[in-house]
Order: structure tokens, then sequence, then C-alpha cells
């Protein structure tokens, strides 16, 4: 029986986006809306990443790995990203205001 080896066939221009937008605190589901992908290919994307553990990085952490994201962005003049990220602005945003608010609970 042959072992089949899977070869990513998602480009560095989705990794590298995946990866930034993560880093600066959006969800998995805003990034995948973004990249026009399904929620789950944006966490596989991530789950193999250096990035997994963003919950557990501090902000001074995020801010150092987004930084170099940054640095990477131009590659002989062009952007990896295509110009997709033209627009964002590398800042982290807090992780617990990225999410919707919870349905009301009602007192009994």
């Amino acid at each position: 029986m042959r072992t089949k080896i899977r070869s990513s066939h998602h480009g560095d221009r989705v990794k590298y986006v995946a990866y930034v937008l993560w880093i600066i605190g959006y969800t998995e589901r805003t990034i995948a809306l973004a990249l026009s992908m399904r929620t789950k290919q944006v966490a596989g994307i991530i789950a193999r990443s250096e990035y997994t553990g963003r919950s557990s990085m501090t902000d001074q952490q995020r801010k150092e790995k987004l930084k170099e994201l940054e640095e990477i962005r131009l590659d002989n003049g062009e952007p990896l990203d295509d110009g997709m990220l033209d627009r964002v602005p590398f800042v982290i945003l807090p992780l617990g205001s990225t999410t919707k608010p919870g349905p009301l609970r009602r007192r009994m």
C-alpha cells in the first residue's frame, strides 16, 4: 500500500494574508470570508503555522510577530499579498473585542 503525501495547495499569498489577519486579531470566519474560503480551510492553515497559540501570546508578542510579517511583506518591491492588505493597518486588535456579544440571559 502506498502512502500518499499531501502537498499544500494554498499558495504563499493565501497563507500570508491568513497569518497577518490572524495575528492582528480577526476570527477564522472573517479571514475565510476575506479569502473566499471555508472556515475549516483557514483553521487548517493556522493550525499548521507557528501562530497557532494566539490566545496564549501576550500583546507584545503579537506585535513582534506582526512586525516580522510586515517586514517580509515586500518581495522585490511586490507585496506578497498582491495588494490585498494595502488598506489594513498592521496594528493588533484586542482579542476580546473581535467576537460578537452572546445572547442575553433571562433572569428567573
